[in-house]
């Protein structure tokens, strides 16, 4: 039989409470001997929590998750950044049964561009460590080597770009592919290498993985001046080199997560939040040395997608 909400047991970090808070979180899905089984967020948990009840009514599987349910427990944030992020690494670390498995791969290839001596833009690919360091853009990520010179292919193909000019193919003058009416031209001197390099930064623009633009260490504070009793009114995010280190209740304390949690891994999701938020100024940004406020260099930035 389907349990509504009011039968099923609420905790917020472990404590019960009569119910469910009505501000932004994680939440997690428990069924009996405490197995963990669904994570999600919203910035009403109460109002979704809602909705996963009803939604169990019309899908088989959604009915099979919810009828399981016996206790849910609630991690509240002062806000959405915050609970996109901590729901995202939960999710990969916990690998509850009912959310979509996402796998972690630890070898990775990006593209990198070069200047040749012609001038034209030759893009490389090189391995993407996750636990690395991103001192300069680069472009994509890939299972291996073939799927990058694909990709590479698929783009010439469809631009008009040519593989000559890019290192992709070897040879001098008219490439094979300009004979065919496919190249536009670069190879025979009919498309400049200023014109061919902007086509290819603009078509690579939207896989583009920033280089990290602050000199160390970083924490975002993200402020909620409407919040309720039990929510926080405000949290720091700790990140370095787009990896989520964890966040915290106050700037010190965020600071020590990057030595406690260990070198945290890059994640595309997490990139993608981070890099919404401070384009779009949701958060303030901290020197983690010196524990002031700094510029956010990427506020206003135009929106690209990996």
């Amino acid at each position: 039989m389907m349990p509504e909400l009011s039968q099923v047991v609420v905790t917020v970090s472990g404590a019960p409470v009569s119910r469910a808070p009505r501000c932004s979180g994680v939440y997690r899905f428990y069924a009996e001997d405490d197995a963990l089984i669904y994570i999600g967020k919203s910035v009403d948990i109460h109002a979704r929590l809602l909705s996963h009840f009803n939604e169990a009514t019309h899908g088989a599987r959604h009915h099979r998750m919810m009828s399981q349910v016996v206790r849910i427990d609630c991690e509240l944030t002062s806000g959405e950044v915050g609970a996109l992020l901590k729901e995202n690494a939960a999710i990969k670390a916990e690998t509850p049964l009912y959310n979509r498995r996402q796998r972690r791969l630890r070898r990775l290839w990006t593209i990198v561009l070069e200047v040749h001596p012609s001038g034209f833009l030759q893009p490389t690919a090189t391995s993407f460590a996750t636990d690395g360091d991103r001192h300069q853009d680069c472009y994509g990520l890939f299972g291996n080597q073939k799927a990058v010179q694909s990709h590479l292919h698929r783009l010439a193909r469809d631009h008009g770009l040519c593989l000559q000019v890019l290192g992709v193919e070897r040879g001098s003058g008219p490439c094979f592919q300009f004979q065919l009416k496919r190249c536009d031209g670069a190879c025979a001197g009919e498309e400049s290498a200023q014109q061919h390099n902007a086509r290819l930064t603009e078509l690579l623009a939207e896989e583009r993985i920033n280089a990290w633009p602050f000199a160390q260490p970083i924490v975002l504070l993200e402020r909620n001046t409407l919040s309720l009793a039990e929510q926080p009114e405000a949290q720091y995010h700790a990140v370095n080199h787009w990896a989520y280190y964890g966040s915290a209740s106050t700037v010190s304390e965020a600071v020590t997560l990057f030595d406690s949690a260990g070198r945290a891994d890059f994640d595309r999701d997490a990139y993608r939040l981070l890099m919404s938020a401070l384009r779009r100024g949701k958060l303030s940004v901290f020197d983690s040395r010196s524990k002031q406020e700094i510029d956010n260099p990427l506020l206003g930035e135009i929106r690209t997608t990996l």
